[in-house]
């Protein structure tokens, strides 16, 4: 009986040792600096806002990852932050839209650099010219929220974009919008990029377990 659930361990163990372990694809990372920043908040709500402020990207056969943007809080607003990449197309249709958390989560203005960031479900290959966006439509004249931009022409070819009452008003090249994305090689998703052997913390403990077993046997065979 022993014997048999003695083999019975080894050949797990042997199974895990062989399973494929998908390798952690390396990330890549697009971002743009700010100098300052512009209100956003619901059309109206807040002195010279915006609902939606973000940048025309050029992305070619990339997969996307996550995507992101410089947003601070001025005051205690509250609602959700949405990060979103949408069509540049007349019908401005959603590609890809996540909550990233509740306003009142955001770091200050003047508190330095502050990234928020959604992760994709799984990377997704995007090859067109997009808005990648930070959207807010809640707060008032006294809590609203600040996305950052460039003044200058930085990139040529993409631009900062701004959005309220139903309509984008692309800046052109005077200015960029504060945002990044990450983005992993089309290899790296492959099945082909994975490795056969398991992670020594994983390994460990089974090699002792199988280790402690055989000497347990053999004990028991010389008693």
């Amino acid at each position: 009986m022993l014997k048999s659930r003695l083999a019975t361990a080894i050949i797990v163990v042997l199974v895990c040792l062989i399973m494929v372990v998908p390798v952690t694809a390396d990330s890549h990372k697009v971002s743009m600096p700010y100098t300052d920043y512009d209100p956003l908040s619901g059309d109206g709500l807040a002195k010279n806002s915006w609902c939606r402020l973000g940048q025309v990207v050029n992305i070619t056969g990339r997969y996307v990852a996550s995507i992101g943007y410089n947003v601070w809080k001025i005051g205690e607003p509250t609602g959700n932050i949405t990060l979103s990449v949408r069509n540049i197309t007349e019908t401005d249709g959603v590609i890809f839209s996540k909550v990233w958390g509740d306003a009142s989560n955001l770091a200050a203005w003047g508190t330095g650099v502050n990234p928020v960031e959604v992760m994709l479900d799984e990377p997704m290959c995007i090859n067109a010219t997009v808005r990648i966006c930070v959207e807010y439509y809640d707060g008032d004249m006294d809590n609203y929220c600040g996305a950052g931009y460039y003044a200058g022409d930085r990139v040529t070819g993409e631009w900062y974009t701004n959005y309220r009452y139903g309509q984008w008003h692309d800046i052109g090249e005077a200015e960029e919008g504060a945002y990044f994305y990450t983005w992993v090689d089309e290899e790296d998703l492959k099945p082909s990029h994975a490795t056969s052997s398991m992670p020594l913390w994983a390994i460990a403990p089974i090699v002792v377990a199988v280790g402690f077993a055989g000497f347990y046997i053999k004990k028991r065979k010389k008693a």
